[in-house]
């Protein structure tokens, strides 16, 4: 299709939705007091939204960048055709997470007009909202100095700008992620559990609906936030009365959802898949996809379960490939390259990560710790399922946002001793670590 094609079709499918969402996204941070009170908040927002806007209209009116040609296309053919139709939430396999996302997404182009434009605007917009609530995030950590850097890293990564741009479930799935953790921290550092105790289930909910992983580990991180002390103490858990009541309410929820799908086969969509999840199966499925599979980025790692020991092993060296491969003996094109710098990143920013909370104290040292524990429970859980390095750099975008909000401050001061500007933007800091 010709450019003057695609944009006499891009101007008749969705042209208004484009021109309200485009604005919406523009004008976001106005509307934010922390982006109001920091024109170099505002303009790291606009940057790095630019690069998002980049590969949106590429993608529309120039050529397909990477990863916009296999299930974003699929999305996106599938929520026209919901659009369309008009027929949301009504099909057979509405339960299952892609299909819902589908039904979701069309309902959207619905709205908004049918186009793979919109379905870029509706997951920028996404991904800005994600921005604002990562740096609140920040404030509640007292990290709010560094904001500005750690928006330019979380919004530059190029997997982030490539596959934050294009309709995927992604972008959706980071942002309920983001709120699951900033209704969690509000919950903590404020003692309102009615409020945001239930906003952050609610997100929870959602969040896995995106994914039935999502589900569990939402389930888990509410867990969490429930149990969790932000207080200084000599354990890593204290459990008030009031929060066991709410834990076992939540038991006996839990186990009356499990009855339902078990016992009177309700189908409860994502939820029922989890209860009724067969383990030995997954891992049945994945063993074999890893050895089948032989592209260029897959680990060729299969899991041993012949004893405790090897399994763990399995699962370490499983680890390990998600987070930092393709290591330097690996790469062999230019995309692999890429994929190296990204993987050295995450390694970096891991590092600073550790030793910013290693090197803090009081109750920033113990928020600190509960977003490594976050970090390392969603990237876990991700590489239990990811048998190449190319699937891996999508799925840790979920979790690249907290390496930067927690790796940032401490690389900033160490960069510092060499770069005179940046001392003196870190000087004007009181930097708890120091």
């Amino acid at each position: 299709m010709r450019v003057s094609e695609a944009l006499e079709k891009s101007i008749n499918e969705g042209a208004i939705g484009v021109l309200v969402l485009f604005l919406v996204i523009s004008l976001l941070p106005v509307f934010v007091r922390e982006f109001r009170n920091s024109a170099r908040l505002i303009l790291a927002y606009w940057f790095v939204v630019a690069l998002h806007q980049c590969v949106a209209f590429t993608n529309t009116f120039l050529f397909k960048t990477i990863g916009s040609t296999t299930d974003a296309k699929n999305f996106n053919i599938s929520a026209i055709g919901y659009a369309q139709n008009q027929n949301f939430f009504t099909c057979v396999d509405c339960g299952r997470y892609t299909s819902l996302f589908e039904n979701i997404l069309g309902f959207l182009y619905w709205i908004f007009g049918s186009s793979s434009l919109v379905g870029s605007q509706l997951s920028i917009l996404a991904f800005a909202i994600s921005c604002i609530i990562l740096v609140k995030i920040m404030r509640l950590l007292e990290l709010s100095h560094y904001k500005v850097p750690a928006l330019f890293v979380f919004g530059s990564l190029p997997s982030m700008v490539l596959l934050g741009s294009i309709t995927l479930r992604e972008p959706y799935q980071l942002l309920f992620f983001i709120l699951v953790t900033y209704f969690g921290l509000r919950m903590l550092i404020e003692k309102n559990i009615r409020v945001y105790g239930v906003l952050m289930v609610v997100s929870a909910l959602v969040m896995g609906q995106l994914h039935t992983g999502l589900m569990i580990i939402g389930v888990i991180i509410s867990a969490l936030f429930f149990v969790w002390n932000p207080r200084p103490t000599s354990s890593l858990l204290s459990i008030k009365k009031r929060h066991l009541k709410i834990f076992f309410v939540t038991l006996m929820l839990l186990t009356g959802t499990i009855y339902l799908t078990k016992v009177q086969h309700v189908d409860l969509g994502v939820i029922s898949e989890v209860i009724n999840l067969d383990v030995q199966y997954k891992t049945e499925l994945f063993q074999y996809r890893t050895r089948t599979v032989t592209g260029r980025a897959t680990y060729r790692i299969p899991l041993d379960f012949s004893s405790p020991f090897m399994a763990a092993n399995s699962y370490f060296l499983l680890y390990v490939y998600y987070l930092f491969a393709p290591f330097p003996w690996q790469i062999n094109s230019l995309l692999d390259v890429g994929a190296s710098i990204e993987s050295m990143s995450r390694m970096i920013l891991l590092y600073f990560s550790v030793m910013h909370w290693h090197h803090a104290y009081g109750v920033q040292r113990r928020l600190l710790m509960l977003m490594l524990i976050l970090f390392f429970g969603m990237s876990f859980m991700w590489a239990l399922g990811t048998s190449n390095y190319g699937t891996a750099m999508r799925h840790n975008m979920l979790s690249w946002w907290i390496l930067a909000i927690t790796g940032v401050p401490l690389l900033m001061k160490m960069l510092s001793r060499f770069w005179l500007g940046l001392k003196q933007y870190v000087d004007g800091h009181i930097f708890r670590a120091s």
